[in-house]
């Protein structure tokens, strides 16, 4: 909220589940959306695709070209109000590379905003207020981790609060360490694993009364 601009996580693309996919922008004030937007787009278009030992690559290919095709799929049917704003073409050489890709314009009943593209794609929503800004990102099936950037303290214990989701970043993404516990709520599962919330999932509790 304010300028949510999130780094995208595009390694293991279409493996990782932990990965930006829905950017609300503030627009209340339309310059702010329009600002962040036309700033978000232009980082994405500066992300090359690449292989690990390409100088400057920062986005590997997908997992398989079945996953390519599935997303080239969602992009080539786009709703007739969204626009892409970067990217969104897959790369004329071997292996399965697609541009960094950012779609604006969409609504929430969308499929690339409801579905989970597992790939370089990102769509970015605008919101009035705070409070719509929440009912956004929870309206989907999906509840795996969310991040928030924000100058405001208050802020963002407000929405560590109201995201309904397992991991909640401030200020930063895809971070996770063993000792705290990763998992999602909703179609992301049930469950953890990292930390001894995980470990308990491997346990059964027996209750003895003496």
């Amino acid at each position: 909220m304010g300028h949510p601009l999130r780094p995208q996580q595009q390694d293991h693309l279409g493996r990782a589940a932990t990965a930006d996919e829905l950017t609300p922008g503030d627009q209340s004030d339309q310059r702010v959306h329009d600002d962040f937007l036309a700033r978000f787009a232009e980082r994405a278009a500066g992300k090359l695709p690449g292989m690990p030992d390409d100088e400057g690559a920062e986005i590997g290919p997908l997992v398989n070209a079945a996953q390519l095709a599935a997303v080239r799929g969602v992009l080539e049917r786009p709703p007739s109000h969204a626009e892409v704003a970067a990217g969104g073409a897959a790369l004329d050489r071997p292996g399965y590379f697609h541009q960094a890709t950012v779609v604006a314009g969409v609504r929430q009943r969308d499929e690339i905003v409801r579905g989970e593209v597992f790939g370089p794609v990102v769509t970015v929503q605008p919101f009035t207020d705070e409070t719509e800004a929440f009912q956004l990102a929870n309206g989907v099936p999906q509840g795996l981790a969310e991040s928030v950037w924000t100058r405001d303290h208050d802020r963002a214990m407000r929405a560590s609060r109201a995201l309904r989701t397992g991991i909640v970043w401030v200020n930063t993404h895809g971070t996770t360490v063993s000792e705290m516990p990763h998992g999602g709520v909703r179609h992301s599962g049930y469950g953890g694993d990292l930390s001894l919330t995980g470990l308990l999932d491997y346990t059964q509790v027996k209750h003895v009364m003496l």
